[in-house]
């Protein structure tokens, strides 16, 4: 079993763009936890939310990490992980816990306005009103930094600057780790 990165990030932190070129890079399989609850679902995150509630969202992507998680460590062949998390993933206890077990966590910091220029204004349940984007983003930057094995600032950097600072992080743990 190869390792697990994963990318943790409020909306609009390219946590999932990131992830793509740095699992291609790597050469490991990608997945986006949202991806994951909604094709387990059958609908969208947004439906989900609409149904469900946040509660219900996030213990099905509980269970969709937990299911991408017991495939990859039953997979043959020695092949990484790179996932993309739900913004608010890390604030799950569960997903916290099963990531520090399995993962190298990676928290992609945006400042808060990027990340609304990102993500306001689309279907985003939690992305309809700045100044809840806002108090959401510093409520949830705690667990970020809590969750994280390492931090990469986002702040003036393009996609492929990014990736090489999260590669750099990535290799230096895999470096270690031989």
């Amino acid at each position: 079993m190869g390792p697990v990165v994963a990318l943790s990030g409020f909306m609009g932190s390219g946590k999932t763009t990131v992830g793509r070129l740095v699992a291609t890079a790597l050469g490991f399989d990608f997945f986006d936890l949202d991806d994951e609850v909604a094709a387990l679902a059958g609908i969208s995150v947004a439906a989900i939310f609409a149904a469900e509630g946040e509660a219900g969202f996030r213990a099905r992507e509980f269970t969709a990490l937990d299911e991408l998680l017991r495939c990859h460590r039953h997979a043959a062949g020695r092949k990484g992980l790179v996932v993309s998390l739900g913004g608010g993933a890390v604030a799950v206890p569960a997903i916290a816990d099963e990531l520090r077990r399995q993962a190298f966590v990676v928290f992609l910091e945006t400042e808060v306005g990027e990340a609304w220029r990102r993500a306001g204004g689309t279907d985003r349940p939690l992305a309809r009103s700045y100044a809840a984007f806002a108090d959401l983003y510093q409520r949830r930057r705690a667990e970020y930094l809590e969750s994280a094995d390492e931090v990469v600032d986002t702040s003036g950097l393009s996609v492929n600057e990014v990736v090489e600072k999260v590669l750099q992080r990535i290799n230096d743990v895999l470096e270690r780790s031989v």
